[in-house]
């Protein structure tokens, strides 16, 4: 049997062990309707994350629209650096690891010439939050890596509406997905929770 692993499945589960105390029950109640692929209600913050990446699209496209009230800026920024590049590209590839089979999925934002970018939206203005490394640990970049295996760098395009930060990784200074999917795996089946992970990410063949 295949098994489907995504970036927001892993970055779900990594979350649990970094989060404030006072948000861990929090963190683990939303791994496990991760788990379980419950429906998710889209809040505010993730609707202006898939609002602000709809307009950069559009402008990449070609497509007509009508200038951002306040986030122009930062749409245009992330516009120009992906001009040319595919975009929504979706990719898997299949990893053997200690005797089971992971279907390793993604949506890329973009992909260009051996590198992949991915546009976030930070709901908070880039003065009042530190964005040095915020990527560091993400499994986000792993797992695309592995699934493109011609790609040689990733950059997060992060944007607040106003501003454009960029965060590059390069293939050689990445840790492997099958790394953190091993640990994933040791993780649910210490806590029980592998059957829950076979029952509803089985993949397709």
């Amino acid at each position: 049997m295949r098994y489907l692993i995504t970036q927001s499945l892993l970055s779900s589960w990594l979350y649990q062990f970094s989060a404030p105390d006072e948000q861990w029950n929090e963190a683990q109640d939303e791994f496990l309707a991760t788990l379980r692929r419950e429906q998710k209600e889209t809040t505010q913050a993730m609707q202006n994350g898939l609002d602000f990446e709809a307009e950069v699209y559009k402008i990449v496209h070609g497509q007509p629209r009508n200038a951002h009230p306040t986030w122009e800026s930062g749409i245009q920024a992330v516009a120009t650096v992906l001009r040319g590049a595919q975009t929504q590209v979706k990719a898997s590839r299949v990893l053997q690891l200690d005797g089971e089979e992971f279907l390793v999925y993604g949506i890329l934002d973009a992909l260009r010439a051996g590198a992949i970018y991915d546009v976030k939206f930070s709901n908070k203005a880039f003065g009042s939050t530190d964005l040095a490394g915020k990527y560091l640990e993400s499994p986000q970049h792993p797992a695309y890596f592995w699934i493109v295996p011609e790609a040689y760098e990733f950059r997060y395009l992060v944007s607040d509406g106003a501003d454009l930060y960029v965060e590059t990784y390069a293939r050689a200074d990445t840790p492997p997905i099958a790394d953190i999917i091993r640990e994933f795996a040791a993780s649910i089946k210490y806590d029980n929770l592998w059957e829950i992970y076979t029952e509803h990410w089985k993949a397709r063949e």
